[in-house]
């Protein structure tokens, strides 16, 4: 029997919550176009949430493998081609579609847009290999997160540590190491400097799982989840620049989220479990609800900005839910079966 499996925590619901909690905060991060001043909720969610993603898509990594009673180091090449392909379809194929989908409004919502595009093929190409170029701004993740992927599949078959004793220790400082003095930083193309970059995340996810982070928060978690949300708020609002500052505030933020995911779990709540499993279609399809609540209707009702993020945030959530309960019961279909390839789900 696997660790996890004889562990009594709900891992499951751990992940399921901090999914979920993420992309609350994209969504939330996205649903302040027109403010005058840039809310302060906004940057305090930017401060941590994407590096919480990178976590969380480590963490599932060993989480999926320890589940399989399986080990990255003993994958044969020809299973390692079938995950890679797995990830092809789950993040490459949407990008590329729902990319392309949402190309044509874009340019022509361009006068409503913060960035417009030309109609172009060469601006077509641009977005799609330049991730920070895209139409959807925030699906500069989508190959980044599969660029990890590779790195983590080529880097174990080497068999380098394998076995031994604090490898994966040595291997995080390495990792914080290259992020704080990324030396490509400003590559841009495929997002490559982002990759270099977030490979500390996603490292410190695997090795949280590794050493089953939630069974060592302690008991406190109610002073530890006020005591890091203070701590994140001084560090975003009150503290000056310093060196390392934008890792520290993102721990502190990931730490702040397992918290509450601890919280939530030994509570036994649920207001958030209607949302579990949908977080991945919330994150693929808000833009287009929320392009046309903030950025049309603001552009052609010139309604309050406040009004039309309250209802960016509503439909960045519940028409994207609505999407992926449909493809769920129609996923046994033929054109059900068609949407979930291209869309990952």
């Amino acid at each position: 029997m696997s660790r996890l499996n004889a562990n009594e925590m709900d891992y499951s619901t751990h992940i399921s919550f901090l999914q979920i909690f993420g992309i609350l905060l994209v969504v939330i991060g996205h649903s302040c176009y027109g403010a005058l001043i840039v809310p302060w909720w906004h940057t305090w969610i930017y401060s941590f949430h994407m590096p919480l993603f990178m976590f969380i898509s480590g963490y599932l990594l060993k989480y999926s493998s320890e589940k399989k009673a399986s080990s990255l180091f003993i994958m044969s090449w020809e299973k390692r081609g079938v995950f890679l392909w797995k990830k092809v379809k789950r993040l490459i194929i949407p990008y590329l579609v729902i990319s392309t989908l949402a190309f044509v409004p874009k340019v022509l919502m361009s006068r409503f847009a913060a960035r417009p595009l030309d109609f172009s093929f060469s601006e077509y190409a641009r977005m799609l290999i330049y991730p920070w170029d895209n139409a959807i701004i925030f699906f500069w993740f989508l190959p980044t997160l599969f660029l990890i992927f590779v790195l983590v599949i080529v880097f174990t078959s080497t068999q380098i540590g394998r076995g031994k004793k604090n490898f994966l220790i040595w291997i995080l400082f390495g990792m914080l190491l290259i992020h704080l003095f990324n030396p490509i930083k400003g590559i841009k193309l495929m997002n490559i400097g982002g990759v270099v970059s977030y490979l500390f995340y996603f490292v410190l996810g695997y090795s949280c799982c590794r050493w089953s982070i939630f069974t060592h928060l302690g008991k406190y978690v109610y002073i530890g989840a006020l005591s890091s949300l203070i701590i994140s708020i001084l560090l975003v609002f009150a503290l000056p620049v310093f060196w390392g500052k934008d890792v520290l505030t993102a721990l502190v933020g990931i730490l702040l989220s397992l918290y509450l995911s601890k919280i939530y779990v030994s509570r036994d709540w649920h207001f958030f479990h209607h949302l579990f499993g949908a977080s991945y279609a919330i994150y693929l399809f808000s833009w287009f609800p929320q392009t046309a609540s903030q950025q049309v209707l603001q552009g052609l009702t010139h309604a309050p900005w406040q009004l039309t993020s309250v209802l960016a945030m509503i439909t960045g959530v519940y028409i994207p839910w609505l999407i992926y309960k449909w493809i769920v019961r129609h996923k046994q279909e033929r054109v059900g079966r068609f949407v979930a390839l291209l869309t990952g789900q």
